[in-house]
């Protein structure tokens, strides 16, 4: 006895220590998310999906504590007369068949343990039983059974079940099914709905009829037998390419710190986009809100997408030809196109012919090698110089990620990158110099469907060594690209498409944008053109943009300089309008040139002109003030989204109690959101000695 005494205190010891060193009841495993695509649809079948108890049907609880623990409410987590049958029955079996396990000890096994079927394993549940009676309510077991309990085909608790089974919610279940889905539970591979329906329905009848008699109401043992048997499960089907989004997703999961599962997380992916568009194995792409910065879909693998290094081509090109304009070049300068070799690199045009001299434009838009090499070598005071001052500007100013070569050749595009850093970097252009912060989950919600995480979007970079009148020439170009050059077979009516081509030994490229979309297509494989490969997949994708979502034109901005030297509408406000000149585009031309109290001024004075003239041209005006023109302490979000720039805005802030007040609250506002911009206002107040 002593040493039983001994040993029941050692064992004791062991499961205290155990369970105190492990997890609530309520902690679900990290691999039962629920993820959406945007429009709230499931990406893959739910597994998971956590109910509360007071929303669980009478019914149900009713139907499972009859079929698994009748005496739930009487016991302290162990029933000694189930027990004792259980192991009478498995002694005259010779084997362990039958458990005589109470709810309480199946949620220690579910939570804690395995299902290995053995005595040490036996006695383990029955102790943790005993302590999980002490740490919780009798209702809170059962809520935490209810939502863990396994159900076949990786469904984990009741509500996941009903969703996958019959799509509904639990507590839209009718009897019949009630009875199938804790029939289950009895034997989840056993009776699994999917394999084998007529064993689930089997199994829901034996239910049915033990029973009590008090159990129905309204409804005769043989009416929902007879609804038994006429059950459809819903099916199981879902895209395997999904796969692929999950991923993806899992990689952010870890970088919010979102750890544990039973999770609702809603994604920025939009079905329709992805299901409009299938491409081949040697085929990938990714579509990118450019102003959000939402990961809207990709296609292929998310290595290939978002790590893989390929050649890119004359995709680079635009990168060094804006240089080329903010130097001083123009579409019109001439360009020198005949056979030249540099060292031992003797590069051709793809066409193996040279027509003497071409302008910058022409040798942009049907993507001319040998002018581009010669304009990526003057780009600085040397060769060498100017391939240094492109590799900065695309590694430190653009931040693509990828393999630079050091030599002449990246003027063709041998730097090596993926899809995904070609796109985000190709933001700049219809975004005037942002690149948004990019990302795939938007919201996530708790088991209990709590709000915890919503992402807003943010500025990874703003390239502010381009002028917008650069971007604009560049963004002309492009456009002429798609209409007239190496890209025009990826044009699209009523689209206002924008891109470039880029082919490599291995590798075929389009990457193009519109006012709201920016994509990047890569096709692998040996002797391809991207006009023949890229550019009809790129087509695809933007024509699922233009049907899916409101097509939006990329802004022309024209320098303030230049517009003053010919028609300002500030300077003369009536003559401007009855030229027919839109007062709106202007506004959006010179919307960065000027700070915000400088250009409320102008507007206020241009307004005092016109306002009785032209009343339905201020009422546009006003509307426009109030949509773009939004203070930094009234509303920093926004501010920043307008694309203003914060450190301007400071320099010539007021320095009073009201406004320190606002900066302090604007500074916890940008702190998690916008923690770039949060900085610059931490500097702004330390060095006015007010943080």
């Amino acid at each position: 006895m002593a040493i039983g005494l001994l040993a029941f205190f050692i064992l004791f010891s062991y499961v205290n220590t155990f369970y105190n060193n492990t997890m609530s009841i309520f902690l679900v495993n990290s691999d039962y998310n629920t993820y959406l695509f945007n429009n709230n649809q499931f990406i893959l079948p739910t597994k998971y999906k956590y109910v509360k108890l007071e929303d669980i049907p009478t019914e149900l609880i009713y139907s499972l504590l009859w079929s698994e623990d009748r005496e739930f409410f009487e016991h302290n987590g162990i029933n000694i007369k189930a027990l004792t049958r259980a192991a009478l029955i498995n002694i005259r079996h010779l084997s362990i068949v039958q458990g005589g396990s109470t709810i309480t000890q199946q949620l220690s096994k579910t939570v804690y343990l395995s299902n290995e079927r053995n005595v040490k394993r036996k006695i383990m549940d029955m102790m943790l039983a005993f302590f999980l009676e002490r740490s919780y309510t009798k209702e809170e077991i059962l809520e935490a059974y209810l939502n863990s309990v396994y159900l076949g085909n990786d469904i984990s608790g009741i509500g996941a079940a009903a969703q996958r089974y019959f799509g509904k919610d639990v507590q839209d279940l009718s009897t019949e099914e009630i009875l199938v889905l804790v029939g289950i539970i009895n034997g989840p591979e056993i009776y699994n709905p999917y394999k084998y329906p007529d064993r689930a329905k089997s199994q829901a009848e034996i239910l049915l009829y033990s029973l009590p008699d008090n159990f129905f109401s309204l409804q005769t043992r043989e009416d929902i037998d007879k609804k038994i048997h006429e059950l459809i499960f819903y099916p199981q089907s879902y895209n395997e390419r999904y796969l692929n989004l999950i991923y993806r997703v899992k990689q952010e999961e870890e970088l919010i710190g979102l750890k544990g599962g039973g999770y609702t997380i809603k994604t920025t992916y939009n079905k329709n986009l992805f299901d409009s568009v299938t491409l081949d194995e040697n085929s990938s792409a990714i579509v990118l809100n450019n102003k959000t910065g939402e990961i809207l879909s990709f296609w292929g693998g998310e290595y290939t997408v978002f790590y893989s290094n390929q050649q890119i081509g004359s995709s680079i090109k635009p990168f060094y030809y804006i240089l080329a304009l903010e130097k001083g070049y123009d579409v019109n300068t001439v360009l020198p196109d005949y056979s030249m070799k540099f060292g031992d690199w003797a590069p051709q045009n793809y066409d193996k012919t040279y027509r003497g001299s071409v302008t910058l434009k022409e040798a942009l838009v049907n993507s001319i090698n040998i002018p581009s090499i010669y304009l990526a070598m003057h780009i600085d005071i040397s060769p060498q110089q100017s391939i240094d001052t492109i590799k900065d500007f695309l590694l430190n100013e653009l931040g693509i990620q990828g393999v630079y070569p050091n030599d002449l050749t990246l003027s063709l595009g041998t730097l090596e990158t993926s899809p995904y850093e070609l796109a985000k970097a190709y933001s700049i252009f219809p975004n005037y110099g942002i690149i948004p912060s990019t990302y795939t989950i938007s919201e996530v919600y708790d088991r209990k469907g709590n709000l915890i995480y919503k992402r807003y979007p943010q500025i990874e970079r703003k390239v502010k060594s381009i002028s917008n009148k650069s971007y604009s020439i560049m963004n002309s170009m492009l456009r002429e690209v798609v209409t007239n050059g190496t890209g025009k077979r990826a044009n699209i009516p009523d689209l206002d498409l924008h891109g470039k081509t880029g082919t490599s030994d291995t590798s075929a490229w389009f990457v193009g944008f519109t006012g709201g979309h920016v994509f990047s297509v890569l096709v692998e494989g040996e002797d391809i053109l991207s006009s023949t490969s890229a550019v009809p997949i790129s087509k695809d994708i933007a024509t699922s943009l233009l049907y899916l979502s409101s097509s939006k034109e990329v802004p022309v901005y024209i320098s303030l300089d230049t517009t003053e030297k010919k028609d300002s509408f500030f300077d003369a406000p009536i003559e401007f309008i009855s030229k027919g000149k839109n007062v709106i585009e202007f506004l959006n031309s010179i919307k960065y040139e000027l700070p915000i109290n400088e250009l409320k001024r102008k507007i206020n004075e241009a307004i005092n002109v016109i306002e009785y003239i032209y009343p339905d041209i201020v009422i546009s005006v006003r509307k426009w003030e109030e949509e773009n023109l939004i203070d930094f302490l009234e509303d920093p979000v926004a501010f920043i989204q307008n694309g203003f720039d914060l450190d301007t805005y400071l320099s010539e802030l007021t320095i009073n109690e009201t406004n320190i007040s606002k900066l302090k609250k604007a500074y916890v506002q940008l702190l998690y959101i916008y923690p770039d911009q949060a900085l610059i206002v931490e500097k702004f107040l330390k060095e006015n000695g007010l943080f």
